[in-house]
């Protein structure tokens, strides 16, 4: 066997070296990459939250313009709506006016407390005063308003409504006197006086105004719609356990004078309220005893 010579010696040294230099660069040029992707990564992320942060500020800045423009529409409506009715009140016709401050506006001499809950109003029994306002209204809120008589049992009707799993809301509840003027003076541009009369409550002739009544639907479904709804029937089943009545049935137009309203109940006490469905008693002219039909 030969001996390593010198000059193999410096072969294998030199492949040695030849090898390391190669791990080196490439160790290098690895932790030369790594970085440049790391820096590259962490800019994209900076740049995204960025630009994310930009897109939040323009989108908070969009959703506040469009709540400012609503919020102003909607001062715009009430203002609009205030003033209409003002001048509707001054400018009242003068039959309604007459009819409102005859001597026999409220031909019954009971149930004419309108701060009582045994108050009747309809076309033969106005409210006295003409522009009587609650003085214990309360909000069930979305700007509706109630009063506290009612308040209460509403609510636990409405949270006995949701528990079975039936869908109810308000769309109308305490209406003032100037609020009845010009509702009342818009359905009769819609349609005339001789058919408003029959649905519309002339101002100074409309529960509404007791804090009393409220108008309910379902869903999307509102006024005649509601009484094909199941929380119709339901509301027929249970309503009584909370006070209220349904106030306008149909066949019994010529007793209250308007025609039938699934949507429309009045707060009456749950002792009255029970006692009309025992007895199948539907008006509260028939349960009192008290005059009623067209004006």
């Amino acid at each position: 066997m030969r001996k390593p010579t010198h000059h193999g010696t410096l072969k294998r040294l030199r492949r040695h070296f030849i090898s390391l230099a190669i791990i080196i660069v490439s160790i290098a040029a690895t932790s030369s990459f790594l970085y440049w992707y790391i820096s590259s990564t962490e800019a994209k992320i900076v740049d995204i939250k960025s630009q994310s942060a930009l897109q939040q500020a323009a989108d908070d800045r969009t959703i506040k313009a469009i709540k400012e423009r609503k919020a102003a529409e909607l001062k715009a409506k009430q203002e609009a709506a205030a003033k209409y009715a003002a001048e509707q009140a001054q400018n009242a016709d003068s039959s309604t006016a007459t009819t409102v401050n005859s001597a026999d506006c409220n031909l019954a001499k009971t149930h004419n407390n309108p701060s009582s809950i045994d108050v009747v109003v309809n076309k033969k029994h106005c409210i006295q005063p003409v522009t009587f306002a609650p003085d214990d209204l309360v909000s069930l809120g979305n700007g509706y308003l109630l009063s506290a008589k009612a308040a209460t049992n509403f609510n636990q009707m409405m949270q006995a409504a949701s528990a079975a799993g039936v869908s109810l809301s308000v769309t109308s509840t305490y209406r003032s006197y100037g609020d009845q003027v010009s509702t009342y003076a818009y359905w009769v541009n819609m349609s005339g006086k001789t058919e408003a009369d029959t649905y519309s409550a002339r101002p100074g002739y409309s529960e509404h105004q007791t804090g009393l009544a409220l108008d309910v639907a379902s869903g999307g479904c509102a006024l005649s719609c509601f009484g094909s709804s199941a929380a119709y029937n339901w509301m027929l089943e249970n309503a009584a356990s909370y006070g209220f009545i349904q106030r306008y049935y149909a066949g019994y137009e010529s007793i209250t004078g308007y025609d039938a309203e699934e949507w429309h109940y009045r707060y009456v006490g749950v002792a009255t309220s029970q006692d009309m469905k025992a007895k199948g008693i539907k008006t509260l002219e028939q349960y009192w005893n008290i005059s009623g039909g067209d004006y």
